[in-house]
C-alpha cells in the first residue's frame, strides 16, 4: 500500500467518528463510489474523492488535484443547486500537527475545518447541505410522487438552464460528427472489456446513425444547441423538495463529458424513466422540454442519444460490478447492466 492511499485510507476511517465534525453528528453513514466516499452525518454530507487516475479522463492523484477538482465541483453545481452545496472544506489532525498516516491513534485525531484555517491539509471534501434520500427522484417516482406537474417543472427549469449554459467555438467542436463517433467507441471498447460478450450491432447501428446525419449534427451546432450542460442527468441526480429541484453532481472531472448537445441531458433522464417503466412520464417531459424550448429536431436526436446512454450505463453497471465484493449486490449490478442493454435495443428499431 502506497502511502497515498495509506493516508486516505486513515481520512476515511477518522471521518467515521462523530468527533470529526465541526457541528453535532448523531450518527455518521458511510457510502462509496467509484471514484468518492460519501459520509453523511444528517445536517450535511462531506464528499472526499479518492486518489485515482484514468487514462485521460479522471485525475485525482494528488492533493492538489483533489482541491482543484473539490472547487470545481461546488461552482458548477451551485448553479443547479443553489444553497445545497457548502463550499470545500480541510481535514487536518486535531492538534495541528503533522500528519502521521501510519499511526494507529491518529484516525481518531481528525478535525474539518474551513478552506482559509492555516494548518496543513491532509485531504480535501466537498460540504454539502443533506437532504433526505425520501426526496430523491427515483425515490420519489417509486411511491408514485412525481405527478405531470412535476414533470412539466422540470423540464421548465432544464430549458432555462439550457438557454443560459455557455457556449463557444471550443464547446461547439465536441458536437462534431468525429467527436461523438470517438465518444461511441471509447465507450464500446470499454464496456466490451467488462462483459463477457457485447452484440456488435449496437456500436454498429450508432456509428451508422451519425455518418448518416453529419447535416443534422452541424445544423445542432449552428443553431447553438452544443453547451455546457449538466453531463450526467438521471434520476439519482434529482432531489425535488416541495416546488424546487436540485439537479446535483454535474461532472466535474472532465469537461469534455459537459460539453454536448443539450439533447444528451434530455436522453438521458428520458432512458431513465423508460428503464423505471414509466414510459408516460418520459413522453410528456420530451414533449414538454420540445414545446418550452422550441427544439423542433430534438426528436431526430432522443432515440440515439437514449440508445447511446442506455449503454453508458451498462458499462458502469458492470463497473461496480466488477469492483463488488458481495456476490448478491454484483449479480444485482450484472442484472441491472442486462436490462439496459435490452432497453437500448429496443432504441435501435428508431435509429
Amino acid at each position: 500500500m502506497n502511502s497515498v492511499i495509506a493516508q486516505q485510507k486513515v481520512v476515511v476511517d477518522g471521518l467515521k467518528k462523530r468527533s470529526s465534525y465541526p457541528h453535532k453528528v448523531l450518527k455518521v453513514k458511510l457510502e462509496e463510489t467509484h471514484i468518492s466516499w460519501i459520509f453523511l452525518t444528517e445536517l450535511y454530507v462531506y464528499k472526499v474523492k479518492k486518489e485515482l487516475k484514468f487514462g485521460d479522463v479522471l485525475d485525482f492523484s494528488t492533493l492538489q488535484l483533489r482541491r482543484k477538482f473539490c472547487q470545481k465541483e461546488v461552482v458548477l453545481n451551485k448553479i443547479l443547486c443553489d444553497d445545497m452545496y457548502k463550499g470545500v472544506v480541510k481535514i487536518v489532525s486535531k492538534d495541528d500537527n503533522e500528519y502521521q498516516y501510519n499511526n494507529n491513534k491518529s484516525k481518531n485525531n481528525l478535525r474539518i475545518v474551513n478552506l482559509e484555517y492555516k494548518p496543513k491539509a491532509f485531504e480535501y471534501a466537498v460540504k454539502m447541505k443533506q437532504i433526505p434520500q425520501q426526496y430523491r427522484m427515483d425515490n420519489l417516482l417509486k411511491r408514485h410522487k412525481i405527478s405531470l406537474r412535476t414533470i412539466k417543472r422540470l423540464s421548465e427549469t432544464l430549458v432555462k438552464f439550457h438557454a443560459l449554459t455557455p457556449t463557444n467555438t471550443k464547446i461547439k467542436n465536441y458536437g462534431q460528427p468525429k467527436f461523438i463517433k470517438s465518444k461511441v467507441k471509447e465507450n464500446f471498447g470499454t464496456l466490451s472489456n467488462l462483459a463477457k460478450k457485447i452484440d456488435p450491432k449496437f456500436e454498429k447501428k450508432l456509428i451508422s446513425f451519425i455518418r448518416n446525419n453529419k447535416k443534422l449534427f452541424y445544423h445542432r451546432i449552428s443553431e447553438d444547441k452544443v453547451r455546457d450542460i449538466h453531463g450526467d442527468l438521471y434520476l439519482k441526480n434529482i432531489f425535488v423538495v416541495q416546488n424546487k429541484f436540485y439537479l446535483y453532481d454535474r461532472i466535474e472531472f472532465n469537461d469534455s463529458l459537459r460539453y454536448a448537445d443539450v439533447v444528451e441531458d434530455v436522453a438521458h433522464l428520458s432512458m431513465d424513466l423508460d428503464h423505471n417503466k414509466r414510459i408516460n412520464l418520459r413522453r410528456y417531459f420530451v414533449s414538454q422540454y420540445i414545446e418550452k424550448s422550441n427544439d423542433v429536431n430534438l426528436e431526430e436526436l432522443i432515440y440515439f442519444w437514449m440508445c447511446y446512454k442506455a449503454c453508458v450505463r451498462a458499462k458502469v453497471s458492470l463497473f461496480h460490478a466488477k469492483n463488488e465484493p458481495a456476490a448478491d449486490k454484483r449479480e444485482s449490478y450484472v442484472e441491472e447492466s442486462n436490462n439496459l442493454l435490452v432497453l437500448a435495443d429496443c432504441y435501435l428499431e428508431f435509429l
